[in-house]
């Protein structure tokens, strides 16, 4: 469908920090190999293609955090949701971390469709942390994990994300020796702090 074409070039734009104001309509409509008459048929303007590309995404997201991710046991839950997260951040970093959006675009959008996108940030934030947490109750189950704490599990997720920011980049091979052993490592980080 040539409307997601649209949202996927334009998320990937804001994925790759470029200038809100050098997203246009005609960049957008050069990059999707479309002509600037297409884009109109689906937007008034820079910013409704740029609001509608964001909601679309993290509805998405909000939707396969929520109901798609298969919980099977604490270690391979673990790493898939791990793996998961990474490919979010790969494709959109800003969807793990909403005030990243809020410092480099909420104020080029009107006040009403930033506070719908960081409201909307902030909840696939709380959705992907409560799979998180749901996936540590399986541990919990499994005696993997011990008994643990609110603020444990704030620390570990917290933990996770920040490594993710510091690490992943677009070349994130996943296949790599490389990027099994830190997928290994952080499942082991992940089981020290919440124990």
């Amino acid at each position: 469908m040539k409307k997601e074409i649209i949202y996927d070039e334009v998320l990937s734009m804001l994925n790759d920090r470029v200038d809100y104001k050098s997203i246009t309509l005609s960049e957008v409509a050069r990059r999707c190999d479309m002509g600037k008459s297409t884009i109109y048929e689906y937007f008034k303007s820079k910013d409704e293609m740029v609001f509608n590309s964001i909601v679309f995404y993290l509805n998405k997201m909000i939707k396969f955090f929520s109901s798609s991710f298969e919980i099977s046991t604490f270690r391979t839950s673990l790493k898939t949701f791990m793996k998961a997260v990474i490919i979010t951040m790969k494709a959109n970093y800003w969807m793990v971390m909403p005030w990243t959006f809020t410092d480099f675009y909420a104020p080029f959008l009107s006040e009403e469709d930033a506070d719908i996108i960081t409201n909307t940030l902030y909840k696939c934030r709380e959705v992907i942390f409560s799979l998180f947490t749901e996936i540590c109750e399986k541990g919990e189950d499994e005696g993997t994990l011990f008994e643990y704490s609110e603020s444990a599990l704030n620390f570990a997720f917290s933990g996770l994300i920040g490594s993710f920011s510091e690490e992943i980049d677009s070349n994130f091979d996943f296949e790599s020796q490389d990027s099994i052993d830190y997928i290994n490592d952080l499942c082991a980080s992940v089981v020290k702090q919440l124990n």
